[in-house]
């Protein structure tokens, strides 16, 4: 026996089932589950076959002593009875009805502080028996022909049994606890004006829970008989699948009317509730299943997994943002749709913007300059910077311009929109390579664009400024520092890129944030309705005005936003004595332009180059940053867990060594026999 290499772990579980028995003047005693369940965890660090081994000695020991067989059950059959489930089933794992603010606040303070549990709850029970964070992926890994050897051994299969039908009372208690929720949460004001349902007496969220009472009747009836449920659940699993419609409904109509926290939290604790619903129905036979040791197990490890997360932070913030950031990141995929040049028309139109773009950065460049010469007290310095950045990029929307450096926040949601989210992987592999070549040679043009334009710019202002005033715009010191702050090797140059990059992604964020919120808060109509208005304006003007802030409230929130980000963080890192600030590269380039003229060019070409190099590392900075971020959002956000990001970098390296033009210049329209361009449609769009 001493060699037996299992000598001391089935001595040691031997010791645990000796000690349990039922006992008819006290409780059953948890602490001998809990005993077990840590005898179990001590093999979990090893490997899933670990603990199916340990499961396998569980069974092997009760079936070698049938005493410790019946005393076994016995006491687990007291401890299940003496039990109460109906709130662990209706409540946990689904959301509550506080707000997001409150149920992130009361996670947080649990966190710290945990909240008492009533005695011989289910959930307090689980709370004992699997206090680590990762139990349940133990317990999950034990199949289900362990399991039903287990339950055959305990002569538990049988529904019939009294300790189960005590439960399934007990579900069915809870499943009219849900079913109150599901008709509650249905007719919620901002779920009935998202689906637009003028009769709420006709909702399926209210019909589920009439049909339910009904049902339950019968169904208590049917247990105190010993009577099987099956199929009387069949007309609530089809009333149920019309709520579930009505949710996917939802969120359809919030691709056009927005959404909400509250709305998105509402959603979120339907589906949970259904979700629940169903599988209570399964388990008391209400509904069909092929194996309901398997449904009970899995219910089992998904209860123990909620209560191992009931204090996630993640889990709250990752399942309520994953459905705002889509609504985001959709509303940034269709403004992405404009930074994609498919024909050459398209491709000089957006070059022609980038030229607007980087005149006006050059002349805002300018006001900076003497901004500086006010030296004003850091706080208002940071203000002032803000507005001019500002400024400049609400004048560039206004006149129709681009900036490069905000299209990779748009563009990445535009890429991530051609990923199927029903598998979780690339929806065409070749037609994301294709857009990829789009969003690079529309960004190349606008990066060109961009710095050409405010270089040659700052270039002529400046010669321009010393013709009329008989010294360049800024002075030797200026100078020396607009050229040392684009030096990437004497500078915290590229850092501060990087940093302006996250400014970058968060306006993309805002910017579709801001469009999400003027849909669902309908301001176009509220706009329409404002008396005052109305009357300094008229009704056409008023309508014009309406229509505008439609299309445009996000992106000229997102410039005001990333003026601010642009202008402060530098002030923000003087209050904390880090090296915090930004860093754009078309303002960068039209600081070079300046320092340049100022100097006369006394550098040389090889000086000049090395700064127009540094600006390149800058605007390399900003967009690879920006475009990351944006792009692990909008896939996240999708629910994408196979990007394929090794099969599709090679797939564009291939295209790029195959035709690297078609990277930087739209290719050229094919003819067909007529001697016609085939993409004229294109062209004429």
């Amino acid at each position: 026996m001493a060699t037996n290499p299992n000598y001391n772990i089935r001595g040691a579980l031997l010791t645990i089932l000796n000690g349990m028995g039922p006992d008819n003047e006290h409780e059953a005693d948890i602490a001998h589950l809990c005993h077990l369940m840590e005898w179990f965890r001590e093999g979990a660090p090893g490997s899933d076959f670990e603990i199916e081994r340990r499961f396998s000695m569980l069974v092997e020991a009760l079936e070698q002593s049938n005493d410790l067989r019946v005393q076994v059950k016995g006491y687990l059959e007291q401890f299940l009875k003496e039990s109460r489930y109906r709130y662990t089933f209706a409540e946990l794992g689904i959301l509550g009805s506080e707000t997001f603010g409150k149920a992130m606040k009361s996670r947080i303070f649990q966190r710290l502080l945990p909240a008492t549990v009533d005695d011989k709850t289910v959930r307090e029970s689980l709370n004992l028996m699997f206090p680590k964070a990762d139990d349940h992926e133990w317990l999950g890994s034990i199949s289900t022909e362990s399991w039903t050897r287990l339950f055959f051994l305990l002569e538990w299969l049988d529904p019939r049994l009294p300790i189960w039908l005590r439960i399934q009372h007990e579900m069915l208690e809870a499943l009219e606890m849900l079913a109150v929720r599901i008709a509650a949460l249905g007719i919620e004001a901002e779920v009935v004006r998202c689906l637009g349902m003028s009769d709420r007496h006709t909702s399926p969220f209210v019909e589920q829970h009439l049909e339910l009472r009904a049902m339950i009747a019968q169904a208590h009836e049917r247990l105190n008989q010993h009577e099987s449920l099956a199929d009387l659940g069949d007309h609530l699993d089809v009333l149920l699948d019309q709520c579930t419609d009505q949710i996917k409904r939802a969120y359809a109509q919030a691709k056009v009317l927005g959404i909400s926290v509250t709305l998105s939290m509402h959603l979120i604790r339907l589906e949970q509730s259904i979700a629940r619903m169903r599988k209570l129905l399964q388990l008391t036979g209400a509904l069909p299943t092929e194996n309901r040791v398997s449904v009970c197990v899995e219910f089992l490890c998904t209860l123990t997994r909620e209560e191992n997360r009931k204090h996630s932070i993640a889990d709250l913030w990752q399942g309520l943002t994953d459905k705002l950031a889509l609504r985001i990141t959709e509303h940034a995929s269709k403004a992405g749709e404009h930074y994609t040049a498919e024909s050459r028309s398209e491709y000089w139109q957006m070059g022609r913007a980038a030229v607007i773009g980087g005149f006006v950065i050059a002349i805002f460049a300018f006001i900076k300059v003497w901004m500086v010469a006010l030296k004003l007290p850091p706080f208002w310095e940071a203000m002032i910077f803000s507005l001019n950045y500002g400024a400049c990029f609400v004048v560039i929307h206004l006149l129709h311009g681009t900036v490069a450096t905000k299209q990779p926040a748009m563009t990445a949601a535009r890429i991530a929109s051609a990923i199927d989210s029903r598998n979780g992987r690339l929806r065409s592999m070749d037609g994301v390579v294709d857009l990829i070549a789009q969003v690079a040679r529309t960004q190349f043009i606008a990066i060109a664009g961009n710095m050409l334009l405010a270089f040659s710019t700052a270039l002529l202002i400046g010669y321009g400024w010393t013709l009329l005033f008989g010294s360049p715009p800024i002075d030797e010191e200026k100078r020396d520092l607009f050229l040392h702050q684009v030096n990437p090797l004497a500078s915290m140059a590229i850092p501060h890129a990087a940093m302006a990059g996250i400014a970058l992604f968060l306006t993309g964020v805002v910017s579709g944030y801001y469009d999400n919120l003027c849909i669902y808060e309908r301001v176009p109509l509220r706009i329409r309705k404002v008396i005052w208005l109305r009357k300094l304006l008229g009704v056409q003007r008023l309508a014009r005005l309406a229509d505008y802030a439609e299309h445009n409230l996000g992106a000229i929130m997102g410039s005001l936003f990333l003026g601010l980000m642009l202008g402060s963080l530098g002030f923000i890192g003087f209050l904390l004595g880090l090296p915090i600030d930004t860093t754009h590269f078309a303002f960068s380039s039209a600081q070079v332009g300046y320092s340049m003229q100022a100097g006369g060019f006394e550098s040389g070409l090889s000086g000049l180059l090395f700064a127009l190099v540094g600006v390149a590392l800058i605007g390399a900075g900003n967009l690879s940053v920006s475009f990351a971020l944006a792009l692990y959002t909008a896939v996240k956000a999708r629910g994408v867990h196979h990007l394929g990001v090794f099969d599709l970098t090679r797939k564009v390296g291939l295209r790029f060594l195959k035709t690297p033009t078609e990277f930087f210049f739209p290719p050229t329209p094919k003819k067909d026999n007529s001697g016609l361009q085939n993409d004229s449609v294109t062209e004429e769009k």
